[in-house]
């Protein structure tokens, strides 16, 4: 992937002057985890506008390609000047905004999109609380995340409301690697009605991981609620409006 800042002016032959402007140029995924399931993907939307474009000849169409192989997004001209796009992955996508005249004249230039992740995992009443994946090598085959951003919290509910009669847990988290290895380890004691958390960042991420909450000893089921960022540098285009 080419991470150069790429400009959104671009002056071509035979009178095509493509002018895309956006005031976005980066976002964040958010992926929701119920019992290990996922159950919600919520994407980010930009917009590009080449409402600025000209030529000489008759403008027919703007488009944003992903360059992943994929179809383009594209409008045509007299439908309308602005496209906007989806992305569903985290990464540092280069993609291409271009103008094409009825002539058969194209110009296109390239920005860098920086798409972080979000991912919020929920478990209740468990003794057995599953394995988090956290997979943070992007699909598309770029540059990794800068850092993974933890955020875990154990709870201990009340065995009976507002009467008790649990016990406290102990608990042990593990950032545990490919290989089976503890990468960070830290130990908890919840008590009943009260709630444990781990707050760590790591920044080992050109392999996959999984964050583990281990039951080690008490009898009450626990809550686990955990929030996952994939964090990017800020290499991204920056916005032109």
């Amino acid at each position: 992937m080419v991470m150069g800042g790429c400009i959104g002016n671009t002056q071509g032959e035979n009178g095509l002057d493509l002018v895309v402007t956006y005031s976005s140029t980066n976002g964040t995924v958010v992926e929701s985890y119920e019992e290990g399931e996922r159950v919600e993907v919520n994407g980010v939307e930009l917009t590009f506008d080449f409402s600025q474009t000209t030529s000489d000849a008759d403008l027919t169409r703007y488009g944003v390609n992903f360059l992943d192989g994929t179809p383009g997004t594209t409008i045509e001209a007299n439908e309308g000047n602005a496209v906007t796009v989806e992305f569903l992955e985290h990464g540092l996508h280069e993609i291409a905004l271009f103008a094409l005249d009825e002539n058969g004249h194209q110009v296109i230039t390239t920005v860098v999109i920086r798409i972080e992740l979000r991912m919020i995992w929920t478990e209740l009443a468990t003794y057995e609380p599953l394995p988090m994946p956290l997979n943070s090598l992007p699909n598309n085959g770029g540059i990794p995340p800068a850092a993974i951003l933890i955020e875990s919290i154990v709870e201990n509910p009340e065995l009976i409301e507002n009467i008790g009669g649990g016990q406290d847990v102990e608990i042990t988290w593990g950032l545990i690697d490919d290989t089976n290895s503890a990468c960070q380890r830290q130990e908890g004691s919840v008590d009943e009605g009260q709630t444990a958390s781990w707050n760590t960042v790591h920044f080992n991420t050109y392999e996959a991981h999984e964050l583990t909450v281990q039951y080690e000893e008490g009898q009450d089921h626990i809550n686990i609620h955990q929030t996952v960022v994939l964090q990017y540098e800020e290499v991204e285009t920056l916005p032109n409006v």
